[in-house]
């Protein structure tokens, strides 16, 4: 049995070469290094007033919104002339040979 492949020896060696591909992606991203660790920097610390108490007064009453009024959309119409015609269709068929019978060729 030696010469060609055959079709199944060929699909095996496609599959294993497919499956070869794989483990060595999976090897490749397996051995990389993970991601880095952000670097975190702590701001120097600011200091600190003691709080001082601040009254604020309004001059006006504050306002409620009860209604918008918006622009009404604009449309705009556009008229469409349409001519369709139909062209006239043969009755007679384009074929002249005649219908073969359905038989079957199959002999014991």
């Amino acid at each position: 049995m030696s010469g060609r492949p055959t079709w199944g020896s060929a699909m095996v060696t496609g599959i294993a070469g497919f499956a070869t591909g794989l483990l060595v992606a999976a090897l490749l991203i397996a051995g990389r290094p993970g991601p880095k660790a952000a670097e975190v920097t702590t701001p120097a610390p600011t200091s600190t007033v003691a709080a001082v108490p601040v009254t604020v007064t309004a001059s006006v009453p504050p306002s409620t919104v009860t209604s918008v009024e918006t622009a009404s959309p604009t449309t705009r119409t556009s008229v469409v002339e349409v001519t369709v015609t139909t062209a006239p269709t043969s009755t007679t068929p384009t074929s002249s040979t005649p219908a073969l019978p359905l038989t079957s060729s199959w002999r014991d």
